[in-house]
């Protein structure tokens, strides 16, 4: 069985393009805004030829990757603790969004054709005093309403992801007896 373990630093290794990424990196981790000229002068190749080309492709691949930023030809890392939570909080709510889904077609799929919900939809929240007026064309593509108070729009996910919480009695940051009452009465 082939050895997965690789050392970067070993003799053989030192004109790799993860010997230079190593060394890139520490060099822009240990300067605050490292231009390219100084990496290019701190790291030690053999063949220098082809150094500044190899040196250029890490830097555009750690930028890609949003490791290192690049301000005034200067290099700097990146908050990389930012990004991650910022990519936390992403994946959760994707993966929030994907559980509502998958109870909204289990639902549709168990319930007749009166009680599915159809998406997209909307709800329309105003004064139980209000005069509402809608207007639609033919495709009932586009609609205008106009309302003798103010109307406060509630897209389809928010009401989704209510009903998925009320049905998996999960508790989220507002009471969602009290959120649903507020969109309905």
């Amino acid at each position: 069985m082939k050895n997965l373990y690789s050392d970067i630093h070993s003799e053989n290794k030192k004109d790799g393009m993860k010997y230079i990424t190593n060394e890139v990196y520490n060099i822009i981790k240990s300067n605050d805004g490292v231009t390219y000229t100084h990496i290019c002068e701190n790291i030690q190749l053999p063949n220098k030829k082809t150094l500044h080309r190899r040196i250029y492709d890490v830097l555009n691949v750690m930028k890609a990757v949003q490791i290192v930023d690049k301000k005034n030809k200067k290099f700097y890392l990146t908050n990389n603790q930012d990004s991650i939570n910022k990519k936390k909080e992403d994946l959760s709510k994707l993966q929030d969004m994907k559980n509502i889904f998958e109870y909204l077609v289990n639902k549709n799929r168990k319930d007749d054709g009166s009680d599915k919900l159809y998406l997209p939809f909307m709800i329309i929240k105003t004064k139980q005093d209000s005069n509402v007026h809608c207007d639609t064309n033919e495709e009932r593509s586009f609609f205008t309403f106009k309302s003798s108070h103010e109307i406060e729009l509630v897209e389809d996910l928010e009401i989704l992801k209510e009903l998925y919480f009320i049905d998996n009695s999960k508790s989220i940051g507002n009471n969602s007896k009290e959120f649903l009452d507020n969109i309905f009465f």
